[in-house]
């Protein structure tokens, strides 16, 4: 007969592994309710369930191994595809600083394939912009603790870290002097984040990157406008249909090189959001859950008139 497995459990309560671990353990300072502890508990003893000490006992020492999953498909195109790389970089830099080696792969939004660190014995994961749904249908997959980056998802169960798009938004129309301006900004997986960043906005003044020929006439649409754009890319790739001095780019990518001279700047310092990521994963493997917020968010560094 096969052995109950943890995620056996966790299938049959509706779950992540990861709450079961902690319910098994007899984690209290996890924020689970009793009647979630008590159905685990229940479905454990009708399966069966036969803790492995041996694991249990590897599970006190450390792999000093993470995983970063960037959700993302294949055929994304480059402006998409490169707008994570820098905080990526910047993390896993930093983690190799503090002796973690790092396994970073990514996995589509509508089938999840992370078979590469599933395998492994992960201390920590760290998930990029993700949407409710897709994350659980990941979180499912592993019990090390997780850290979510740049997403918003209604479970306190879990620790997120993320930008103050909305705010480095606003700044960006400050530096513009108008508040009659529109957005264009790179597609973003995370529903939630993306109503937040476009709030102030009135939805024919919104427009989500996806090629140049539409870019092209939404902004001759809105010619004479000025206009906010998030990240580096999108600004760079408006820049040839439009004056300068109406842009104002939010710059996430760590690219502000790229811009043309005179467009404003609102940016992000990647290094500071590795950071916070970092610190949110060091507080889980402390397990000073008491000491801990539900969301860390990290602001911008400042603004430049370019």
């Amino acid at each position: 007969m096969r052995k109950v497995t943890l995620k056996d459990i966790a299938r049959e309560a509706g779950v992540s592994p990861a709450t079961v671990s902690y319910v098994l353990n007899k984690d209290e300072r996890q924020k689970i309710s009793k009647e979630t502890r008590q159905r685990i508990l229940d479905i454990a003893r009708r399966l069966q369930y036969v803790p492995n000490l041996t694991a249990r006992s590897l599970a006190q020492s450390r792999s000093k191994l993470t995983g970063i999953v960037i959700v993302q498909e294949d055929n994304e195109p480059p402006w998409k595809a490169q707008m994570h790389y820098d905080l990526v970089f910047e993390l896993q830099k930093l983690l190799n600083e503090r002796g973690y080696d790092v396994i970073v792969t990514r996995t589509g939004t509508s089938e999840v394939q992370l078979d590469i660190i599933v395998k492994r014995n992960l201390d920590a994961l760290f998930i990029l912009d993700v949407e409710e749904e897709g994350f659980f249908n990941i979180s499912r997959k592993f019990t090390a603790p997780i850290v979510i980056i740049d997403s918003y998802i209604d479970d306190t169960m879990f620790h997120k870290t993320a930008v103050d798009y909305a705010g480095a938004v606003r700044q960006a129309q400050e530096l513009l002097g108008e508040k009659d301006s529109f957005l264009v900004t790179l597609p973003m997986n995370n529903r939630e984040m993306m109503r937040r960043m476009t709030a102030s906005f009135s939805a024919e003044r919104v427009h989500v990157l996806r090629d140049q020929e539409q870019l092209a006439a939404f902004l001759k649409q809105h010619q004479g406008t000025p206009g906010v754009f998030l990240n580096e890319w999108a600004a760079c790739m408006a820049a040839p249909y439009m004056k300068v001095e109406q842009m104002a780019a939010v710059v996430t990518s760590g690219a502000a090189a790229l811009l043309p001279p005179g467009v404003r700047q609102v940016a992000f310092d990647n290094r500071k959001r590795a950071a916070a990521a970092a610190a949110v994963m060091e507080q889980l493997l402390r397990q000073v859950y008491e000491e801990m917020e539900d969301y860390i968010i990290v602001s911008p560094e400042g603004q430049a008139q370019g």
